[in-house]
């Protein structure tokens, strides 16, 4: 178990480093006007203080390692999730968030949960639009317009 959390944790610690150098290369801006650089800075430093403290907790443990999956995990529900991600960031900028989202929660829903198909549709109309909702006014983020939304 140390020398795979010394590992996971080193390589985690060289991916913040990579996120905030990054990040580093656009404008970062002021903690009361922060730029596009900001947030990537600061998840980069969150993870590689947590990179670092999973490397100490390493070295003071002393237990025997552990399977990658446990013997009930859900390694196809794993693994669609994976491919459901990289197609929800393939298909974002081309569809839109609402299309995108939609299709995604679907996806998750019907083929990870097993949800009916009623069920997993209303889940992900209801989601997305909230989503949808908490982000554009209540945050006031820019999402998306794909080929969905600029036909309305």
């Amino acid at each position: 178990m140390r020398k795979y959390d010394t590992l996971s944790g080193l390589f985690l610690l060289a991916l913040s480093l990579a996120i905030c150098a990054v990040s580093l290369r656009l404008k970062v801006g002021s903690l009361s006007a922060p730029s596009a650089g900001f947030f990537p800075l600061l998840t980069g430093v969150v993870l590689g203080v947590f990179s670092i403290l999973i490397v100490v907790q390493a070295k003071k443990t002393s237990e025997e390692p552990v399977k990658f999956w446990a013997p009930e995990a859900n390694k196809r529900g794993i693994y669609l999730t994976f491919f459901f991600i990289l197609l929800y960031a393939e298909l974002l900028e081309r569809l839109g968030f609402v299309a995108t989202t939609i299709l995604f929660f679907v996806l998750i829903s019907r083929f990870v949960f097993r949800f009916r198909w009623s069920r997993s549709v209303f889940f992900a109309l209801v989601t997305s639009f909230a989503t949808y909702l908490v982000f554009t006014f209540l945050l006031g983020a820019p999402l998306p317009r794909g080929i969905v939304e600029r036909m309305f």
